[in-house]
């Protein structure tokens, strides 16, 4: 069975799929640090995404998976040196204040995507947002 999670920011809930096959150390290390509550924030260096820090899944010494620099809209990425959920809304990538750098894609929106490609992008402009993840059951 394919695992799921909810994502809910400013009153819009999206659903994403985890890559279970392409990125199992990862799926299962955000799995069991679910359910989270941080606060949404634009990238300053990445483009057009935004990210949040979970200290759970911060860990220098994790292994990427499914290896990526670009993210597509609709994307969801960790940069694990940081603990970093990056959510892309356009095009985006793994950089910081040194240059480019990588991530693990683990998951993809599925439905809901456009409303919440907003709530990321609103990120911009507006600040900071609410942002709870949560197993998606059933």
């Amino acid at each position: 069975m394919v695992k799921r999670i909810e994502l809910e920011a400013e009153g819009v809930t999206a659903t994403a799929r985890l890559l279970e096959e392409e990125a199992p150390q990862t799926v299962q290390r955000l799995w069991e640090a679910l359910p989270i509550e941080e606060t949404l924030r634009h990238v300053r260096w990445g483009g057009n995404a935004a990210y949040v820090l979970v200290r759970a899944l911060r860990d220098p010494s994790f292994p990427f998976e499914n290896r990526v620099s670009f993210y597509t809209p609709a994307t969801i990425a960790l940069k694990p040196q940081h603990g970093e959920l990056a959510f892309s809304y356009g095009q985006a990538q793994a950089r910081d204040g040194r240059g480019n750098g990588w991530a693990t894609h683990f998951a993809v929106l599925e439905s809901g995507i456009e409303p919440f490609l907003t709530v990321l992008q609103r990120t911009q402009r507006e600040g900071g947002k609410h942002l709870t993840m949560r197993r998606k059951e059933g």
